[in-house]
């Protein structure tokens, strides 16, 4: 990545902790945040042991919603590895 990209990409407020109330955009963050780098199955299947009442396709759908809105203003990064796409939070 050359030095004009990298001014593109911007950290992201990381929540102190998880919280049922808050937005679905900082469970995202802080559940990445936990696990460093994590495929959206990764993050749906931790969501789903926050909040158990909700189910697993929903969480992924969510994530995935999420993770494109964070990757298009470049506060997440994506490697691919083992042929899925692992997400890690920029400068977190």
């Amino acid at each position: 990545m050359n030095n004009s990209n990298q001014s593109f990409f911007s950290a992201c407020r990381v929540p102190d902790q998880y919280a049922e109330v808050a937005c679905t955009q900082d469970k995202v963050i802080y559940t990445l945040s936990q696990l460093k780098q994590a495929t959206v199955a990764d993050i749906a299947l931790k969501l789903r042991e926050y909040e158990p009442s909700v189910n697993t396709f929903t969480h992924e759908k969510n994530t995935a919603e999420v993770l494109e809105y964070l990757f298009a203003r470049g506060m997440v990064k994506i490697t691919k590895l083992n042929g899925e796409l692992n997400y890690n939070l920029v400068n977190a």
